[in-house]
C-alpha cells in the first residue's frame, strides 16, 4: 500500500515491576485499516493478528476479529504448520474501505514448567536458512570465532556462565549449544543501531547487518541467522511489547532440556532490548522469519489505496 501510516496508541501509566509478579492478564485491540480512492474486487487477505490457545506460560482467555467495510465476507480460520492461528478473508467488492479489528485478552504466568517441544517436532526447518537470514561472509566468520572460543573454553566454565541452576543431564555439547545460544544472541544485540526507517520488513539480515541500523525485526533476523549458523535451532517471534506502540519481535531458541533427555527447551531472547522476555511480552505467532508471520498481507484487484494501523493495549489484572 502507498502512504502507509501507523498510529499505535499503548495505555500502560506507571509501569509495574514485571520481575516481581506471578500472573498478569492483558487486553489488545489491533486494527489494520486499508482506504481506496476506488471501489477494488476480489479481496483475499490473510491475517496473523490473534495468539493461540496457548505458549509456554501465555493462555487465550477470549478472542475476536472483524471486518468492517467490505461486501459478502467470508472467513476461514485454521492452525499453520508452526501452530499459529491464520485468518483467510475474501469478499468480491469493497467500496471504499475495509477495517479489519482484533481483540483478545490473554494471561501470562511467570512461574510453572518450562515450555518444551518434542526434538521430533519439525526442528529442523528451524535451522534452515531463508531469504531474510541467510548468513553472509562477516555472519559466517563471527560464528566460526565464536564457535571456537566456546569449544576452547571448559565446560564447567560454560556451565557457570550459561547454567548457573545445574546442567542436569547435559553432555559438554548440550553445554556448548547453551553457550552458543547466549554468545550468539548477545552478538546480534550489539551489531546495530536502532533507528527507524532505514530497512523494511522484507530487508535481510546481511543488509541490516550491512548498513549498521534496523529495527526490531531485524535485531532478530540478525540473531536467526547467527544461532542457525552456530547450528542452534531458533524461531522468529511476533507479538506485543506492553510499552511500545507497535508490534514487536523477538526470537526463540531451542536447547536441549537439562531435565528430560531428548526434549528441546524454548528459552525467548529479546535482542532489541537484550532481556529475556517476561510477563510483559505477548506472543501472537511464530515462523522461521518475518515472512511466515506477517500480521496482513493478501491481493485484490483495484487501484492501490491507503494503510493506516493502530493498536490498544491495557493491563487487565495483576497479581
Amino acid at each position: 500500500m502507498s502512504g502507509a501510516v501507523v498510529e499505535p496508541t499503548l495505555v500502560l501509566r506507571s509501569p509495574p515491576s514485571w520481575d516481581r509478579l506471578v500472573r498478569a492478564a492483558f487486553r489488545v485491540r489491533q486494527q489494520y485499516r486499508y482506504a481506496y480512492p476506488t471501489p477494488i474486487h476480489d479481496l483475499r487477505q490473510r491475517l496473523m493478528m490473534l495468539p493461540p490457545e496457548e505458549h509456554g506460560g501465555q493462555r487465550l482467555l477470549q478472542r475476536e476479529l472483524v471486518v468492517e467495510g467490505a461486501d459478502d465476507v467470508r472467513m476461514l480460520s485454521q492452525a499453520d504448520r508452526f501452530g499459529n492461528v491464520v485468518y483467510h478473508v475474501s469478499s468480491p467488492s469493497v467500496r471504499e474501505a475495509v477495517q479489519f479489528t482484533a481483540e483478545f485478552t490473554v494471561e501470562r504466568y511467570a512461574a510453572g514448567e518450562p515450555q518444551r517441544v518434542s526434538g521430533e517436532e519439525g526442528v529442523s526447518q528451524y535451522l534452515a536458512r531463508t531469504a531474510l537470514t541467510a548468513p553472509d561472509t562477516r555472519i559466517r566468520e563471527e560464528a566460526r570465532a565464536l564457535s571456537a572460543e566456546i569449544h576452547a573454553t571448559p565446560v564447567s566454565e560454560l556451565a557457570r556462565e550459561v547454567l548457573p541452576s545445574g546442567t542436569g543431564a547435559l553432555d559438554g555439547e548440550g553445554v556448548r549449544r547453551w553457550a552458543a545460544a547466549q554468545c550468539g544472541g548477545l552478538w546480534a544485540a550489539r551489531a546495530i543501531t536502532y533507528q527507524h526507517g532505514t530497512t523494511g520488513v522484507q530487508t535481510p539480515a546481511a543488509m541490516a547487518l550491512h548498513l549498521g541500523r534496523g529495527v526490531c525485526q531485524d535485531y532478530a533476523h540478525i540473531a536467526l541467522a547467527m544461532l542457525r549458523e552456530l547450528g542452534v535451532p531458533a524461531r522468529y517471534v511476533s507479538g506485543h511489547l506492553l510499552g511500545e506502540g507497535a508490534p514487536h519481535a523477538w526470537i526463540e531458541a531451542l536447547l536441549p532440556d537439562p531435565h528430560e533427555p531428548g526434549a528441546l527447551r524454548v528459552v525467548p531472547y529479546d535482542p532489541t532490548h537484550r532481556v529475556a522476555p517476561g510477563l510483559n511480552y505477548i506472543t501472537v505467532a511464530v515462523g522461521r522469519d518475518y515472512t511466515d508471520i506477517a500480521p496482513t498481507s493478501g491481493s485484490f484487484q483495484g487501484a492501490s489505496g491507503h494503510f493506516t494501523a493502530r493498536k490498544n493495549a491495557w493491563i487487565v489484572e495483576l497479581a
